[in-house]
């Protein structure tokens, strides 16, 4: 496979899917809505968003669209009877398959869709620091079909591009974690070879780099999923994003391979750095422990100890301090990570917005899940569910599109979410990379999983071979979750029924 270069002007597939989804609005929706619930026309901004409003679609891709409201008010009083009315029009009749998911208008609010944050008060920091960029992406760069409210063009002005100290922080972010996982995954290569966490942090170490070209751009970067594919349109031609383009290109190509070696991987590490100008190869300055005390938090095991940071933008002394640390030999996780910078609660939104290793660290009883309540537990359940099966969607568009980065980007991810599964199906959460072993990984008793912790390479160079490992492993997982009466039959048959009640968007990608 070779990377399949992002398109400049928009592809036929867009342009036809466009024009469908115009056409369909506006001869047969907005029409509707002006009959029966006149008092929301100009409450509600219409968009297409994803490949098909980025211009790049093609047969695999399908049509995104949403109906969003501004108000969640609004959204609430009226969501039931807009569905009802747009069920009634039959459009996949009118249209018939225009693609997968058919001719489908989805119903937002903002708060839905996590922007309300930002598009009501911009002007605190904390709702920047904690904003998913893609989502930022996914509106922004939408195309509009009706927004008589200017609902687009008003958040466009808001939050159209980052402020200079919210960029500096991300920016900063990103290169410490550029350091702490290149570190970490040559250190880990030394010690136990080509395992998962070594192959997983030396991917950690590249999808950084990308967010950081992105940043040095001054974009905002799309779906991670896209955000490869893009890259080269969105960020080839910027002066002051090629230098860390061409570093990121570099690793990433090397990673893409899938035929790795602990001296090759090691010395491409130490070369990413370099180019970066983060050169790790030296000795470590010293002085970080003092730093780390005062801006993170501890958590020490028999295996020694794990820093977290306890804030979203921690400055400059601790950046510099948890790159000495980690070129030390010592663990550092930044609070964007882990979700560390949160109250840590047993809501739905609070369990999803904090990492599981997180939940792990901070040493939440191992026998917990019981006491999230029975109809909790079984929503979190259909996230799992639904997150797997689409991140194994992924793989498959993704190696059919030659985007072979993502694809084993997404490929060790579909592996990260089957061992979280795991942990959860033993009351358990799962540990940091920096902890996988025969203690951390202890929940795994069946090991047709021992190749994809041990010998990755094995199980993701042929990706033919991984889907029908990954869908059957998925399968299985379900047969297991229908028996427990923790998932209903229906969703395991259809997970893609219950994508918007689980409101997957907001957290699929906030730790990968």
């Amino acid at each position: 496979m070779t990377e399949a270069p992002a398109l400049a002007q928009p592809t036929r597939d867009s342009l036809r899917l466009r024009e469908s989804a115009t056409e369909a609005f506006r001869d047969h929706v907005l029409p509707a809505i002006r009959r029966h619930l006149p008092a929301i026309e100009d409450r509600i901004a219409v968009v297409i968003t994803s490949s098909v409003a980025y211009g790049a679609a093609d047969q695999h891709s399908d049509l995104d669209m949403f109906i969003m409201f501004e108000r969640e008010r609004d959204y609430l009083r009226h969501v039931a009877r807009l569905q009802q009315l747009i069920d009634s029009l039959d459009l996949s009749t009118l249209y018939g398959e225009v693609c997968d998911k058919g001719m489908r208008f989805e119903i937002e609010s903002l708060q839905r869709a996590d922007l309300s944050a930002l598009f009501h008060h911009p002007e605190r920091r904390e709702n920047w620091h904690r904003q998913s960029e893609w989502l930022l992406t996914w509106f922004l760069d939408s195309y509009p079909i009706h927004d008589p409210a200017g609902i687009h063009a008003r958040l466009l002005r808001r939050a159209g591009h980052w402020p200079a100290d919210v960029l500096q922080a991300r920016k900063d972010d990103a290169r410490t974690r550029i350091v702490t996982w290149s570190e970490t995954s040559r250190r880990l290569a030394d010690q136990q070879g080509l395992t998962l966490a070594t192959v997983r942090s030396a991917f950690r170490s590249a999808t950084a780099s990308l967010e950081l070209a992105y940043l040095d751009a001054g974009r905002y970067a799309p779906h991670p999923k896209w955000r490869s594919t893009y890259a080269e349109a969105m960020l080839g031609g910027n002066r002051r994003a090629s230098s860390t383009f061409d570093a990121h290109r570099r690793l990433a190509g090397y990673l893409a391979l899938a035929q790795w070696t602990v001296p090759d991987l090691e010395a491409v590490l130490l070369e990413h750095s370099e180019l970066l100008g983060l050169d790790g190869a030296g000795p470590a300055v010293g002085g970080w422990a003092s730093a780390l005390e005062h801006l993170a938090t501890p958590y020490t095991d028999d295996l020694g100890t794990i820093w977290v940071a306890k804030d979203r933008a921690p400055g400059n002394a601790f950046h510099k301090a948890a790159r000495e640390a980690a070129r030390a030999g010592e663990v550092v996780y930044l609070a964007s990570e882990l979700g560390s910078d949160r109250v840590v609660s047993r809501t739905y939104d609070g369990l999803m917005r904090t990492a599981e290793p997180f939940r792990w660290l901070a040493g939440l009883a191992q026998r917990d899940s019981g006491s999230l309540g029975v109809e909790l537990q079984k929503r979190r359940w259909r996230f799992v569910n639904f997150v797997i099966w689409r991140k194994l969607r992924v793989v498959d568009k993704a190696a059919k599109r030659c985007q072979v980065f993502t694809c084993r980007w997404y490929q060790l991810q579909v592996i990260d979410q089957l061992l979280e599964a795991l942990a959860m199906l033993e009351d358990g959460h799962l540990p940091p990379l920096h902890r996988y072993g025969s203690s951390g990984l202890a929940f795994l008793k069946a090991l047709p999983f021992e190749d994809a912790v041990l010998r990755p390479a094995a199980l993701v160079a042929d990706v033919r071979e991984f889907l029908t490992w990954g869908w059957r492993e998925f399968g299985k997982l379900q047969d297991t979750l229908v028996e427990r009466g923790l998932l209903n039959p229906e969703a395991a048959q259809d997970p893609l029924a219950t994508q918007w009640e689980i409101q997957y968007w907001k957290y699929e990608n906030l730790f990968i």
